[in-house]
């Protein structure tokens, strides 16, 4: 189908087409006639890319792939925001092609994932509910008040939390340059983070690190013996409340 399109010069939409026809002059903007597959924001090809694949391990695991990935996105200059909670749904996919700003906490299901093509600032807490597959990309900056992520995450900008950054199980990783947090935790979990910034950062099994966790949680969320619930954990930032003592 033969379709006339006209974009002014800053319009985030591209074309993929096949080679256009002869161009023409209408109102200071230039009109192609093409045939016509689609119209995408900027980054939603890249994502489209990204959501093909199972893990982003391959694409975002080491700092020259990430700054490779960085160089592809083109965000807007859109900021949506959201007033309260955002929950990503069980299988649900959401893209943002410019920054997004939660009042609220984001809360990812099992196989939800959203993609940031610009900065993500979350006043809450980013939870994942759940012991399945989640994705939180962020092509941006990321600021958090806390981070409970059983998922995979990957930051290609600034990583900051305000309080805990609790990561969990050896199935997924993160994948960031910087995270800054009072308290990172990787629990049973390798991290391809390149320089974390914390009060106290512990790595390894619940076993060997949850008695010095007990001491930096309140009281009851870690015994002595290193045992701790992640139901728990997230119920808590779930109602706002504060993990460290």
């Amino acid at each position: 189908m033969d379709l006339t399109t006209v974009f002014p010069a800053e319009s985030p939409l591209y074309r993929q087409s096949v080679p256009p026809g002869p161009p023409r002059e209408a109102g200071g903007d230039i009109v192609l006639v093409t045939e016509v597959t689609g119209f995408y924001p900027g980054c939603m090809k890249l994502f489209d890319t990204l959501l093909q694949e199972a893990s982003l391990h391959d694409k975002a695991g080491s700092a020259s792939k990430r700054a490779a990935l960085k160089a592809k996105l083109t965000p807007t200059d859109t900021v949506e925001q959201v007033a309260g909670d955002l929950r990503i749904s069980e299988g649900e996919d959401r893209r943002a092609n410019g920054g997004l700003v939660v009042k609220g906490n984001l809360v990812l299901e099992d196989q939800g994932r959203l993609l940031v093509a610009g900065d993500l600032v979350v006043e809450g807490s980013i939870i994942h509910e759940g012991f399945d597959y989640s994705l939180l990309f962020v092509g941006g900056s990321l600021q958090a008040g806390n981070l409970l992520v059983h998922g995979e995450v990957v930051v290609l900008g600034g990583f900051k939390v305000q309080g805990v950054a609790w990561t969990y199980y050896s199935d997924y990783s993160t994948y960031a340059d910087t995270l800054t947090a009072r308290l990172v935790v990787a629990d049973d979990r390798e991290d391809a983070i390149g320089k974390v910034s914390a009060e106290n950062h512990l790595v390894g099994h619940s076993s060997e690190i949850g008695p010095k966790l007990s001491k930096l949680l309140q009281k009851g969320l870690v015994d002595e013996e290193g045992e701790w619930s992640y139901t728990t954990l997230a119920k808590k930032l779930l109602k706002k409340e504060a993990l460290l003592a």
